[in-house]
C-alpha cells in the first residue's frame, strides 16, 4: 500500500512540474530523501572527479546544471531561529522570492511548517565518517521543516534516524551548533517541490556545499555557485580589533586573516570571500565586528520582512 506521505509528496511535485518532468522529479526526490547520505556522497564524488577535468566541463555540469537545481542561502543565526519559530504561513510570489534566492530554478519560498519539524543524521558528516576522516559531532543536525518533507523523512528515512522534534528541541540544537561556530544554510532543490525544506548547520570541514564552492574557487570560477551570501557583509572596527585570531580560526570562508605591519598584527577582511554568516560576531569579545546590510551580497533572508510581505499579499488578494 502506498503511504500517505508518498501521495502528498507526489501532489507537491505537481505544483511546479507537469508530465514527464513531474514523474522525473518524483523519482529523483524519492531517491534523494530515502538515500540521503548516498546521494550526497555520489554528488561529491562527481564534483571531485570533474574538478580534475578542464574548467569548462566542471562549470557546465556542476555550476550551470547541478547548482542551478540544488543550492542554499546563508542565513544568520537570528533569522534561522525565527524560521523555526514561525507560527504562520508565508508564501511569496516568484518575483519576490527570486530577489532572495537568486537562481532561475528552485527558488520558491513557501513556509508552512508550524509544529512540523524533524531532525536526521547529517549526510555530509556521515560521508566523512564513512571515509574515515575527521567529522563534527553530533551527527544528527540536519533539520527538516514543512508538513510534506517531515512526513516523508520520518516514514521513509529510518536508516538516517529521521525523527520528529519539537520547536524547543530544534532551537536547543541550533544554540549548541551556533556556539560551536556553525553556519546556518537553507537548502532549495528542484526535486523537493522547487522549494526549501532543510536547514543545515554547516562547517567547512564537513559540508558538501562548502567543498563544492571551494572547488569552484580553485577552478577560478567566481560569482553565484552553490551558495548565495546572506545579504550582509562585515564592518570591521580596527580600533577595537586586537587581532587575536579567533575569527580567523572559525571563518569557514577564509575571509579573515592576520598580517603584520611594522611588527604589529592586524586583521585583514576579504569582503569578496565573506558570506555574511555572522560566525565572527559570536566569538569576538571586543565587539570589533558587526554585520551590515550589503546589497551587493543579495537580499537578506529576513523572516520579519517576508511575513509582512506575505500578509500584505493576503490583504490585497482578499
Amino acid at each position: 500500500m502506498i503511504k500517505k506521505s508518498t501521495i502528498n509528496f507526489w501532489k507537491m511535485q505537481g505544483e511546479g512540474a507537469w508530465g514527464l518532468q513531474r514523474v522525473f522529479n518524483m523519482i529523483h526526490g524519492f531517491v534523494y530523501y530515502t538515500l540521503y547520505d548516498y546521494y550526497v556522497t555520489c554528488a561529491l564524488f562527481v564534483a571531485r572527479t570533474l574538478s580534475k577535468l578542464p574548467r569548462f566541463v566542471y562549470k557546465a555540469v556542476i555550476i550551470n546544471f547541478f547548482a542551478q537545481r540544488y543550492h542554499c542561502k546563508v542565513v544568520t543565526y537570528q533569522n534561522a531561529r525565527k524560521l523555526i519559530s514561525l507560527e504562520e504561513e508565508v508564501v511569496l510570489p516568484t518575483e519576490e522570492s527570486k530577489k532572495i534566492i537568486p537562481w532561475e530554478i528552485a527558488n520558491k519560498i513557501i513556509l508552512k511548517h508550524k509544529d512540523q519539524l524533524a531532525v536526521v543524521d547529517c549526510p555530509c558528516r556521515l560521508e566523512k565518517k564513512t571515509a574515515g576522516k575527521k567529522y563534527c559531532q553530533p551527527i544528527q543536525t540536519c533539520i527538516f521543516y514543512g508538513t510534506i518533507g517531515v512526513e516523508f523523512v520520518t516514514t521513509h528515512m529510518p536508516r538516517m534516524n529521521g525523527r520528529r522534534a519539537t520547536k524547543e528541541d530544534i532551537l536547543n540544537l541550533m544554540e549548541v551548533q551556533q556556539k560551536n561556530g556553525k553556519v546556518f544554510t537553507v537548502w532549495f532543490k528542484d526535486a523537493t517541490g522547487y522549494r526549501a525544506g532543510v536547514l543545515c548547520c554547516c562547517c567547512s570541514c564537513c559540508c558538501a556545499g562548502m567543498e563544492v564552492d571551494a572547488l569552484s574557487r580553485k577552478k577560478g570560477i567566481s560569482g553565484l555557485g552553490m551558495t548565495a551570501p546572506s545579504g550582509y557583509s562585515v564592518l570591521l572596527n580596527p580600533e577595537k580589533c586586537k587581532a587575536c585570531g579567533k575569527c580567523v580560526k572559525l571563518c569557514h570562508y577564509g575571509a579573515m586573516n592576520i598580517f603584520e605591519v611594522d611588527g604589529k598584527k592586524k586583521l585583514n577582511y576579504s569582503k569578496d570571500q565573506c558570506m555574511g554568516c555572522g560566525v565572527c560576531l559570536s566569538v569576538c569579545n571586543n565587539e570589533a565586528v558587526s554585520l551590515v546590510v550589503d546589497p551587493t551580497k543579495g537580499k537578506v533572508f529576513d523572516i520579519d520582512s517576508m511575513v509582512e510581505l506575505s500578509r500584505k499579499r493576503l490583504r490585497v488578494s482578499g
